[in-house]
């Protein structure tokens, strides 16, 4: 059972990789004893409990994967297995975030559930290392790990977990299979389909065939379908997160992934998921060579709007956006002027007043509170901005709510 331990691990790590996250072991008393990848980002303190709270809830429905979600904007996977003798090992897979989470957000959530705001800084600098995925990327997930994850037969001793010197030898036998030419020559071949890939150029269909034939490793646990599918699975999951990386519309980038994601499931044959494999490269490269001939400026505009949606709360503005991205300012004007029809400034207010609008809607916040909150130097100019975008005054905006609600 020993070596099927350590295959189960080397699946976690490698899904891990797959959808950018933590994975994480807990053995029956609660205690971390496995964690993927090696360095992960812990979360801060405040978050500990209620992360306990759902381990313990999960307890209930033991080899079932359940999702849950809390208030401070995250959501995980736990999966609990029971061995014979009745203790349990958790698997936790996450957390993810379903929106992106900035300063702005941070600060609502801490004075919003009093907690203390010395957490601020590592708790913004938390949120900023976690992956955002949407419901259908969720859904593929799910619909992974409950195929991937050992089953009841398959999980009755789990709780007797291998020592660390018998997963550092582990490693050995492993590395040693790959010396240092071959790992080189692995390396040379993925850079240079990344390479391809990223600039839509067909030469990435070949270059994959060449890293495909060197790099696969069973990932079924002795099933050769089941392995088949899992390579597909996890290279579906690396092209979805470079193609946003580069530009792509998360949405549209989702799309393919869980079309493909779905459509395998329903082959049976590897001869037809050979040829599927090679079908998802060429339909993901397709998608990277017309981003590349409609617009080469996307990617940047992209990397703008991410920036100013996670630094809303500070005094941000054309010049300094450029610093942060490395152009120059008037490029970058020019490029965001004619990918979105508007100014970086006006992008910026336009979203300053939708977050101000929930806080008059939703809190208590005085003008002045909101004002400092969204990053305005003062409350008159917060209050001459609002009202020009909303033709009314954030304090008639609030009242008219008040009104409507009273009436």
């Amino acid at each position: 059972m020993k070596s099927g331990h350590l295959e189960l691990f080397e699946l976690l790590r490698d899904c891990s990789n797959s959808f950018q996250t933590p994975i994480l072991v807990f053995n029956d008393s609660e205690k971390l004893i496995r964690h993927f990848p090696d360095r992960f980002h812990r979360p801060p303190k405040i978050f500990h409990e209620e992360f306990y709270q759902c381990l313990r809830e999960s307890k209930k429905n033991p080899f079932q994967l359940q999702l849950f979600s809390n208030l401070y904007y995250q959501y995980f996977f736990f999966y609990p297995i029971k061995n014979k003798m009745g203790s349990f090992t958790y698997i936790g897979i996450g957390p993810y975030l379903m929106q992106e989470v900035g300063k702005f957000h941070v600060r609502k959530m801490l004075v919003l559930n009093g907690m203390d705001f010395s957490y601020e800084a590592e708790t913004v600098d938390y949120f900023s290392k976690l992956p955002v995925v949407n419901t259908k990327v969720l859904d593929s997930v799910e619909r992974l790990l409950t195929t991937l994850l050992p089953g009841k037969s398959e999980g009755q001793s789990i709780g007797q977990m291998p020592t660390e010197e018998e997963w550092e030898d582990y490693r050995s036998f492993k590395s040693n299979h790959l010396n240092a030419k071959f790992s080189r020559h692995l390396l040379e071949l993925n850079e240079n389909f990344n390479r391809y890939f990223k600039q839509g150029d067909s030469k990435a269909l070949k270059e994959y065939q060449k890293l495909r034939r060197s790099s696969l490793f069973p990932l079924g646990n002795g099933n050769e379908l089941r392995s088949a599918k899992n390579n597909i699975i996890t290279l579906i999951s690396k092209l979805t997160r470079i193609a946003i990386e580069e530009g792509i519309a998360k949405d549209e980038a989702f799309s393919l992934h869980d079309f493909y994601i779905n459509f395998l499931e329903s082959k049976e044959d590897k001869n037809e998921l050979a040829h599927l494999e090679l079908t998802v490269v060429q339909a993901y490269l397709n998608v990277m060579k017309q981003r590349n001939q409609t617009s080469v400026v996307s990617p940047l505009v992209h990397r703008a709007k991410n920036y100013i949606f996670q630094n809303l709360t500070e005094d941000i503005n054309l010049k300094v956006i450029a610093e942060e991205l490395h152009v120059n300012p008037n490029y970058l004007s020019s490029v965001f002027n004619k990918d979105t029809g508007t100014s970086i400034t006006k992008y910026i207010n336009a979203h300053r007043v939708k977050e101000a609008k929930e806080l008059l809607t939703n809190t208590q916040y005085s003008l002045m509170e909101i004002s400092i909150l969204l990053g305005y130097n003062s409350q008159s100019y917060f209050t001459r901005v609002f009202k020009k975008h909303e033709g009314i005054s954030p304090k008639d905006f609030r009242q008219k709510l008040q009104t409507a609600y009273f009436s």
